[in-house]
């Protein structure tokens, strides 16, 4: 964690993801996810402290990223029954979690010899569910990495003998079947079947990766399963994005400044985030970006979703003095300006970088403003 070995993590249960807080310093990026519970709004806290968090919670879908998305999982106390249900939700974090990474555990059961009789329960008790626990890791090919008080660290095999074991008749859990695709996580049903290594892959494990920030520049292995996917097209789009920060920046200073620290971009294909379609809400509370990014999101959803919706939806999460960024083609426009006029968007138009064409930028910035029926206390 110290190295540049680890850069992304998920923070399962994440309270106000003082977890995710502290990596940053580490150079690590954390997703923190906790549902909307008795704890009130942990994540709109989480937001409201600049770092990254989303409404959501392991339950009978799969969490909304692809496989191997995370270096390092983590559980605090978290409440969640890892051992229950044949521990389909510790097969959800095998599935997000890249080989050689690891998953941490603090709280119940770990160090139930200690600490048993404050979680009112029995040692019987609590000794039966760490062993539980520790056969289900191993069956699915995790090992206990480390264990100090009160955490525990079990590290995703990379081994592939491990995951042979699987295919042996009546083994619990099995090996998921070809039919089962790994990355598929948008209303995908959890199944109790482990996600094992695809062989064609040799440079996933996280052994095998460069450290950050090294790790930005190298084309993913997997990017060549994507159509047109390749090294050179890689650089072409770093090049690409590079020109295009940089007159962001010129157009909209605040940009770099601590004036904007939440940001979302709408249709990344970037470093970290979640699936999501904008045909529907976005699982966050309102008013917690200082910034939203879109690329040519209408021109590719418009057959699909009515463009007045995905803009009161941007409204609705984006911060009173919050900023837009609109990148588009300039056939949609005049539509989106007369929305955001409505919504009562301060924007103007501007010309992109030389070399795009048919595009234009249209900068936002959301008013504070109150209903003539409201105080403005």
């Amino acid at each position: 964690m110290k190295d540049g070995t680890i850069r992304t993590a998920i923070d399962t249960g994440c309270g106000v993801a003082s977890w995710g807080g502290d990596l940053l310093d580490r150079g690590i990026l954390t997703v923190s996810l906790a549902p909307r519970d008795n704890h009130e709004a942990q994540v709109q806290f989480a937001l409201e402290r600049g770092i990254p968090a989303m409404l959501g919670v392991i339950s009978t879908q799969r969490l909304p990223f692809p496989s191997l998305s995370f270096d390092i999982a983590h559980c605090s106390r978290c409440l969640i029954p890892w051992t229950e249900f044949g521990g389909v939700y510790l097969l959800e974090i095998h599935r997000i979690l890249r080989p050689g990474g690891f998953w941490v555990l603090s709280g119940p059961p770990v160090n139930y010899e200690r600490r048993w009789r404050g979680w009112n329960t029995t040692i019987e008790v609590q000794r039966a569910d760490y062993e539980k626990l520790q056969d289900l890791l191993t069956s699915m090919c995790f090992e206990l990495y480390n264990k100090k008080g009160d955490i525990a660290v079990w590290q995703k095999l990379s081994d592939k003998s491990c995951y042979k074991k699987l295919e042996a008749p009546d083994y619990y859990p099995p090996k998921c079947d070809d039919g089962n695709e790994p990355d598929s996580a948008w209303y995908t049903p959890i199944r109790p079947c482990v996600v094992t290594p695809n062989p064609y892959y040799k440079r996933v494990a996280l052994t095998k990766l460069a450290k950050w920030p090294e790790r930005l520049n190298v084309a993913p292995e997997r990017l060549y399963d994507v159509r047109g996917g390749s090294s050179d097209a890689f650089k072409h789009d770093n090049k690409k994005w590079e020109v295009r920060a940089k007159h962001y920046k010129k157009l909209l200073p605040a940009l770099g400044t601590d004036e904007i620290r939440n940001v979302m971009d709408m249709n990344t294909l970037g470093l970290i985030g979640t699936f999501h379609d904008w045909c529907e809400a976005f699982s966050t509370y309102p008013r917690t970006y200082d910034l939203l990014h879109l690329d040519g999101l209408f021109t590719a959803e418009s057959n699909r979703c009515e463009m007045k919706y995905v803009l009161l939806e941007m409204d609705r999460i984006l911060r009173p003095n919050g900023y837009a960024l609109i990148r588009e083609s300039s056939y949609f426009m005049d539509s989106i300006t007369a929305i955001a006029k409505g919504m009562r968007w301060k924007c103007r138009k501007e010309n992109t970088e030389p070399g795009a064409e048919g595009e234009n930028i249209l900068i936002c910035q959301k008013q504070l403003w109150y209903s003539s029926q409201q105080s403005s206390r």
